[in-house]
């Protein structure tokens, strides 16, 4: 018997453009780093300089970034909101920046306070100028990162976290 050989080609893969992803923040590059105390004397006016780089997949929707000052918390403040250009996964130039000069008592009281950053699609948001995340979609959309503050902290215990906010608890517990 004579065997042929033959070469099988398959048909290309389809080309399906990617989906939207949620956005990836650089917590190991952040500035100032989220791992250790932020200490500030307000009294001396050098503002935080906080820098986070972003990447995601947005078809074409843009970014929201918002700070605030603790968040979940009863006392939640928004301090900052910034527009990101929709780009794509391959783009590692966009960042969330933003100066901070906290004002007591305007902005913030003496003592511990948690910093967080939210970023998500425009669309996981509540409305356009809402600062509140849809509930059925920040769980696939949002990401947080959040810094420790410390305001004018006591001298014999700057590195002390006490007194910090605590999240809101619905009733019966964790």
């Amino acid at each position: 018997m004579l065997a042929a050989q033959s070469c099988i080609v398959a048909d290309p893969p389809e080309y399906r453009a990617p989906g939207q992803t949620r956005p990836l923040l650089d917590t190991y590059g952040a500035q100032p780093p989220a791992s250790r105390v932020i200490l500030v004397d307000s009294s001396i006016r050098n503002p935080i300089q906080f820098n986070v780089r972003i990447q995601s997949e947005d078809k074409g929707e843009d970014l929201r970034a918002i700070y605030f000052i603790d968040y979940g918390s009863l006392h939640q403040k928004k301090l900052n909101g910034q527009t990101i250009s929709a780009s794509t996964y391959e783009n590692t130039n966009r960042a969330a920046m933003w100066p901070w000069q906290p004002i007591v008592p305007n902005d913030v009281s003496v003592g511990c306070h948690f910093v967080t950053l939210v970023v998500a699609h425009s669309g996981s948001f509540l409305s356009s100028n809402d600062e509140r995340l849809d509930p059925t979609k920040a769980e696939y959309d949002a990401s947080l990162l959040t810094w420790a503050v410390n305001i004018d902290p006591a001298p014999d215990a700057p590195n002390t976290l006490a007194n910090c906010p605590s999240p809101v608890v619905a009733s019966g517990g964790l």
